[in-house]
């Protein structure tokens, strides 16, 4: 994640701690193609884009967000609103002592798998609650992957078979 966008995140959050507001009016925005990309665009004047973020009904009576969205618009930062939506909702996560958790499978795990894996997590890396990001990747072959907290755990028939490879390479150099 980009740095200045869990910056810019950590600063929103202090201001206001809303997520519910900004990933509603941000997926506002973002949904409207022609409106995003004239907010993106280095060829729109910064005010321009002030002046559309005022007139935006979804924009009305958020002050705070209205001047978050124009301080992007003028530094020419709109762009990083997907990583500053993401680095919040992290922030948000760690006040309520939770994390989030890249859970990458062959097949979607049950209830009852995502619980034990849940409550491991929680007891590994102290934290009250774990919230899993399920992705998809059959070319893990089976077993899965697991990152939080920029820790990263393997139990992949894939990362299994590369272990396995780089352990006969090193004893064949031997």
């Amino acid at each position: 994640m980009n740095e200045l966008a869990r910056r810019y995140a950590e600063a929103l959050y202090d201001l206001s701690p809303d997520e519910e507001a900004l990933r509603t009016t941000a997926q506002a925005m973002m949904a409207d193609a022609a409106l995003w990309e004239s907010l993106r665009s280095p060829a729109v004047q910064a005010w321009e884009k002030e002046r559309i973020l005022a007139r935006l009904p979804v924009l009305s009576g958020r002050g705070v967000l209205l001047r978050f969205y124009q301080l992007l618009a003028s530094k020419g930062r709109m762009a990083l609103l997907p990583d500053i939506l993401e680095a919040f909702h992290d922030k948000a996560l760690a006040q309520r002592g939770a994390a989030r958790c890249r859970l990458t499978c062959v097949r979607v795990p049950g209830k009852e798998e995502q619980e034990k894996l849940r409550q491991a997590l929680c007891r590994l890396h102290h934290k009250q609650d774990v919230v899993f990001d399920v992705r998809i990747d059959p070319s893990l072959l089976g077993g899965f992957t697991l990152e939080i907290q920029g820790v990263t755990y393997d139990k992949s028939v894939r990362g299994a078979l590369a272990g396995l490879t780089r352990q006969l390479e090193e004893r064949r150099m031997a």
